[in-house]
């Protein structure tokens, strides 16, 4: 009796490390007007794309926003502090449009396309990880009153959740 009960959960822990999925995570910087803000939280949730192509947005952000039925429209508009809402194509996870919220933009959100690459992007039904980065401090609207600048490095690791 004793030997099959450990012979079962010799099993079922081998088994668990499949079925198991890292934690959601996020780190790196992302810095608007040369001010760090620090992004402690991130999902990800279906959304359609331009040409209603299938697409998934990821909403990395200061302050918790599990709870929100539309984080990435709450976060666009401060609810949660500084954030970036970065938009992929499925599957092969191209970036096609990413938002930048922090109160020390001049106008915030800004819209950003083309600026942020997504590098080694990896997604499948329930999970995308990869790294996006502008590659050092970008300026835009240079010599403006709303001149912005800012920094993007991120490694995201989340499961995609249903809409």
């Amino acid at each position: 009796m004793i030997r099959r009960s450990f012979v079962l959960s010799v099993v079922s822990v081998s088994l668990m490390p499949s079925l198991a999925r890292a934690a959601d995570s996020v780190t790196g910087r992302f810095a608007a007007q040369r001010k760090e803000a620090k992004l402690s939280f991130v999902s990800a949730h279906p959304r359609t794309g331009d040409s209603g192509k299938e697409a998934i947005v990821i909403v990395a952000s200061e302050k918790d926003h599990s709870a929100s039925k539309t984080p990435g429209k709450d976060a666009e508009f401060g609810k949660f502090g500084s954030a970036v809402i970065i938009s992929l194509y499925k599957p092969g996870g191209a970036v096609f449009e990413v938002l930048l919220a922090h109160a020390d933009f001049p106008q915030s959100p800004v819209t950003v396309v083309g600026t942020i690459k997504g590098i080694d992007v990896k997604l499948s039904n329930d999970h995308v990880e990869g790294r996006f980065t502008s590659n050092g401090a970008k300026t835009m609207f240079e010599g403006r009153p709303y001149e912005t600048v800012f920094d993007v490095d991120l490694q995201v690791s989340t499961q995609i959740r249903a809409a």
